[in-house]
């Protein structure tokens, strides 16, 4: 892979993707109007009726009637649907939705990455920690720092995501937060481990995390209609024992709900998917500069190969449960959400399989499936402090090589 060239490629498309969230608000416009007119529209002057059901009958014949124009003539029936009065509310409304969504997500991270990691559920970890896989995370974090330079940013374990998923989130290098989810905790590797958290630095150096924050408030804005719809619809997900890592039973759906949750899930559909496309194009390109960086900073790619491997070995894959994850999908070292196979340019993510091709050109494509934890020995203090010196002395290594570089 040629990193210079993949930089340099990724800051250049940047600002024309940035430019399309600009468009993109016109076109949410444009849409939201043509959903909500048509949903308005069959109950505007409707006919004095002395018997209601004499009313139900003339809103039913005009629903009908609409839906055959759509059918017959859809573009004479965007004429026929258009009311100004009606569509001063709705651009209005919109405006308003889009504009109070974003200035709340960045009144919300304005704390810088910690407030992200809280927002998706995690919890700091100290780096005194007495968890032995708390511990290695802290020090493989630190590894990391010292390699690339950069001073030791906060950690965050997302406790109740089973998935394997990590992300990097902050304004400035001096506020980022490295997030991890309990899945990845448990069931990658030391080395595993190593090469996706070396991702997550990568995008850190290379600036992608202040554009992301960026664009997580300008996500928030047409996405959040469809997070509080999750929220009506699943309760909050509560997973205890380490075999409940493999439990994939969903959330238990609030019937009740339904039909609020369809109204704000339809609102937000159109901004979820425009937002879903810029984010994806943006993602793809700088997961490729991450991925190679990874492994330069490592000297070690068979670690994050094994790590994406293992991803595609685990039936939950990356995904997370957080409602939250929609807003943040594009900071994610994975897809956090279902494999979107119908839209598949929707994806944050470049597929599993073209990221560890490119790594090693051999791969067969086949995942072995994850059924079960391995349940090591936990690792004696003494080993533990030896590989971790040794570890920081590689890195302080590696990090006067890449200053000379540079």
């Amino acid at each position: 892979m040629d990193f210079f060239d993949q930089e340099a490629r990724a800051q250049k498309q940047t600002k024309w993707l940035l430019g399309l969230f600009v468009f993109s608000v016109v076109i949410v416009l444009g849409v939201n109007y043509l959903v909500l007119a048509s949903l308005i529209q069959p109950f505007l002057n409707l006919p004095q009726k002395e018997f209601p059901s004499d009313v139900v009958d003339a809103f039913l014949v005009r629903v009908v009637n609409q839906i055959g124009d759509t059918i017959v003539h859809p573009f004479s029936y965007v004429q026929i649907l258009w009311h100004p009065f009606l569509g001063c509310w709705i651009l209005l409304a919109t405006l308003l939705s889009v504009s109070a969504g974003c200035i709340y997500k960045h009144r919300e991270l304005s704390e810088g990455g910690a407030a992200v990691a809280e927002s998706l559920g995690g919890r700091w970890i100290e780096t005194n920690t007495s968890d032995a896989r708390e511990k290695q995370l802290c020090n493989v974090v630190e590894e990391m720092a010292i390699a690339s330079g950069m001073p030791l940013p906060d950690i965050y374990l997302l406790d109740n995501e089973r998935g394997i998923n990590s992300f990097a989130a902050g304004h400035t290098r001096d506020d980022v937060a490295i997030g991890i989810t309990r899945g990845a905790l448990l069931i990658l590797s030391r080395d595993e481990l190593q090469g996706i958290i070396a991702h997550e630095f990568s995008h850190v150096l290379n600036g992608d995390t202040r554009l992301n924050m960026r664009l997580m408030t300008l996500v928030h804005g047409f996405v959040w209609p469809t997070i509080i719809a999750r929220r009506l619809l699943y309760s909050a997900t509560e997973s205890a024992g380490d075999e409940s890592i493999f439990d994939q039973a969903g959330n238990n759906m609030n019937v009740l709900f339904i039909p609020p949750a369809f109204l704000l899930w339809l609102i937000g559909a159109p901004g979820l998917i425009l937002s879903r496309v810029i984010k994806s194009a943006i993602c793809r390109e700088r997961e490729w500069l991450a991925d190679a960086e990874a492994v330069q900073f490592t000297r070690n790619p068979a670690g994050i190969e094994g790590g994406l491997k293992k991803i595609g070995g685990l039936l939950k894959q990356g995904r997370l449960d957080t409602a939250n994850a929609e807003t943040a999908s594009h900071l994610y070292f994975a897809n956090c959400t279902f494999d979107p196979w119908l839209l598949p340019f929707t994806s944050t993510h470049p597929s599993l399989t073209s990221r560890i091709f490119a790594i090693d050109p051999a791969f067969d494509g086949k995942y072995e499936h994850i059924m079960s934890l391995s349940r090591p020995e936990v690792e004696r203090a003494a080993e533990l402090d030896r590989q971790y010196l040794e570890n920081v002395r590689r890195a302080k290594e590696n990090a006067k090589v890449r200053e000379e570089y540079e």
